[in-house]
């Protein structure tokens, strides 16, 4: 019996005082001099750091430790009096248990302008679905590239890891911390500082607080809600974008944060982290007006100081990466590094002007920003595919931002040129190509037409191109050389004043050209020959060829809003399903016949559409019909998929013998049931005189430059050789 009792107590005394690390140590609030390092074990608060400057280690340092959930402690040891700039080994103990020797490398201090890089990743929260994802992304995508591309000294090539929120998919649930966050990544936070801000998945739990040693530098009673960290010559910012904390002091607070960071010679760059996108296209409903508050304090910082920003932000589960007009600002969404991807089609997307790639899938984001007297940071996005198992890391994306940035040339307007008279049906606006002396690509061009060469304040025609457009899998801008721009529909026998600027690729504008006037001819086209052009008397004058065509009010049926009035066309459609939907208006043009069979009539057609998620596909065409109605020849198919009203048009040549015109509007799913094509304000005009878009024509264009500028050319008119005769203009 004494026996028994013996092994019973030796046997308690084990469970009792046995302990086991549940999360390994990560680093947290770098500085050149201190290091704060985190662990748990499953008991006992007795917490220690042996540390040195090789693996013999020789030094130590106590902490402390707060209950993390149960007997569990969560254990706190701040390394002080460090060398900046340093490697350090270090380990753990607890109790009888020690973790193995890791490894960082203190920061630089300011003065020494050394590189910062850094991982921003995103909404590793598990799905359930896929739950190896995040762990997949870290080990076979972070680790891999830093390592194959960097070399294997982790903390000597990377400084810091940002995540904007949903680090697990319910902050509520402890368990989710260790085995969906800490878990997966290591050995990635052992060896380098991870900076984090709240989610809306974390619930502003207490566990996030106990985990993270942020920097203490927030709004007194928002500790750690909001913070900034400076490292080299970026300052990264943390902000919760959580709607209990929308509110005017984290504001203000910013506002501070910003004009120190101006005022900071050492500072070139500044980065901000948040949760919530102000803009998404993947998916719209996830747009959060507080995050819209942010931005424009980050541009007038940026425009003031000089200094680039960026934004980084999750929230919605894919990539994006898009600027402002007229800002050195940048916003990117670096998810989604674990949460289930919102592919496209699945939400009403929206395309945005201000981005130029949206992409479903797993990925993070790499970035370089490199100090001394050209300052500048090199952006790369890395996908790894949207599938259970990962694909290899490819390059998805790539940006270089400098600081000292130099204009591009500014572009001289070609077409219309001073006094010129154009059609004003269909313009093409011409400027020259694009040159920039730092041999920067071109990124962007911004066209404007106003009634006074004196005043843009309030253009009529104002468009803003980037050099790419990548939404629902197609770049909308391919093909395009930025150095023309379409203007349709302007006012006829009117004069306006026109100008253009160029964009390079690291955001630097050119200034405006200078202005020039012109004036619109008479009109050529005929009113609309359409007839119940936005479904506002019901379907009357359409036919249903296949599916059905509704008239639809706001919401009914669950679908959207019209373009104008009260009504819109759904054709396929939603409140009766069906997989393809084909109306149309036969419109009798034998009024027309003398200018028709002359055979350079034009059809000007198209209207507004859209979808409900950027999915289905609402489309237009035409079929050009003879007297007895049989086919002479039919248009291309005119469509565009989008979940936002476009205006959608075309032209095309009526063939000689035309009598009627068959409109035709189409709509095909291919996601869900509902067939969401939307139609409204659609129309058919002609051009009897076929007079094409005015457009600039080089041999005539650089005549009138040339009697402009009073240049002597010989012979005149140009042969194969010439003598130029330039005046001398210095006086």
């Amino acid at each position: 019996m004494a026996r028994l009792t013996l092994l019973l107590f030796m046997f308690c005394s084990l469970t009792h005082f046995s302990q086991s690390i549940v999360i390994e140590p990560y680093l947290q609030d770098a500085e050149p001099t201190s290091m704060v390092i985190m662990w748990e074990t499953d008991s006992d608060n007795s917490t220690l750091v042996e540390y040195g400057l090789n693996t013999l280690l020789g030094m130590s340092v106590g902490g402390s430790s707060i209950i993390g959930n149960g007997s569990s402690q969560i254990h706190t040891a701040v390394l002080t009096g460090l060398a900046p700039e340093t490697r350090y080994f270090y380990k753990v103990i607890t109790g009888t248990v020690s973790s193995s020797i890791y490894e960082f490398i203190t920061p630089a201090l300011p003065a020494a302008e050394n590189n910062t890089n850094l991982i921003a990743m995103s909404d590793m929260q598990r799905d359930w679905g896929n739950p190896t994802i995040f762990n997949q992304l870290v080990q076979n995508g972070v680790m891999t590239y830093v390592q194959d591309s960097l070399g294997n000294d982790l903390p000597a090539n990377l400084q810091m890891v940002i995540i904007p929120g949903d680090l697990v998919d319910n902050g509520l649930n402890y368990s989710e911390w260790e085995s969906t966050f800490f878990d997966p990544q290591h050995p990635l936070f052992s060896y380098v500082p991870v900076y984090p801000v709240l989610g809306n998945h974390e619930n502003n739990t207490a566990s996030y607080f106990k985990y993270f040693h942020l920097p203490n530098n927030g709004s007194v009673g928002y500790e750690e809600h909001w913070w900034f960290k400076d490292h080299s010559n970026v300052r990264i910012i943390g902000l919760n974008s959580n709607g209990a904390y929308q509110i005017a002091e984290q504001l203000l607070w910013l506002d501070t944060v910003l004009n120190t960071a101006a005022a900071d010679t050492n500072i070139d760059f500044v980065f901000v982290q948040l949760h919530h996108p102000y803009h998404s296209e993947l998916w719209p409903p996830g747009n959060t007006a507080y995050t819209g508050m942010v931005i424009p304090k980050l541009e007038n910082f940026s425009t003031a100081s000089g200094k680039p920003s960026i934004h980084f932000f999750g929230h919605t589960h894919g990539y994006s990466r898009g600027n402002s007009r007229d800002h050195n600002h940048m916003m990117v969404n670096v998810a989604t590094a674990g949460g289930n991807i919102d592919f496209w089609g699945e939400y009403a997307a929206i395309d945005y002007p201000e981005y130029i790639e949206s992409m479903d899938e797993y990925g993070f984001v790499y970035v370089t920003v490199e100090a001394g007297v050209n300052p500048k940071l090199i952006l790369k996005r890395f996908n790894m595919g949207d599938g259970a198992v990962l694909s290899p890391i490819s390059l998805e994306d790539l940006i270089v931002i400098r600081k000292n940035n130099n204009s591009p040339n500014t572009p001289i307007g070609l077409f219309p040129a001073v006094n010129e008279l154009v059609n004003p049906d269909c313009l093409i606006l011409k400027a020259t190509d694009f040159l920039d002396m730092d041999n920067d690509e071109h990124g962007a061009a911004h066209w404007q037409i106003s009634n006074s060469c004196s005043d843009f304040s309030a253009p009529v025609f104002d468009s803003w191109k980037q050099y790419k457009n990548s939404y629902n899998e197609i770049d909308w801008q391919f093909g395009d050389d930025l150095t023309d721009e379409m203007v349709t529909s302007l006012l006829p026998n009117t004069s306006y004043c026109w100008r253009v600027r160029y964009r390079d690729k690291s955001l630097a504008w050119s200034n405006w050209s200078s202005p020039i006037s012109f004036t619109t001819d008479s009109s050529m086209l005929t009113a609309n020959l359409l007839t119940n052009i936005g479904a506002e008397s019901g379907t009357t004058n359409w036919t249903a060829t296949a599916g059905v065509i509704e008239s639809l009010v706001a919401g009914e049926c669950a679908g959207t809003s019209p373009y104008a009035g009260t009504k819109y066309f759904a054709v396929g459609a939603i409140c009766v399903e069906s997989a393809f939907g084909s109306a149309n208006q036969v419109v009798d043009v034998s009024l027309y016949s003398s200018d028709i069979d002359n055979g350079v009539s034009i059809a000007h057609f198209g209207g507004y559409l859209r979808d409900y998620s950027g999915a289905d596909i609402p489309s237009f065409s035409l079929q050009f019909l003879d007297g007895p109605g049989n086919l002479i020849v039919s248009t291309d198919t005119t469509q565009d998929a989008n979940a936002a009203w476009q205006l959608v048009q075309n032209t095309w040549a009526i063939p000689a013998g035309t009598r009627n015109i068959r409109y035709i509007i189409m709509g095909t799913r291919t996601a869900g049931t509902d067939n969401d094509s939307y139609f409204d304000e659609l129309f058919l005009k002609l051009n009897l005189a076929g007079d094409s878009c005015s457009q600039y024509n080089p041999s005539v264009n650089i005549r009138k430059e040339i009697e402009t500028q009073q240049l002597k050319v010989y012979p005149n008119p140009i042969e194969n050789t010439a003598i130029l005769n330039i005046p001398n203009t210095k006086g």
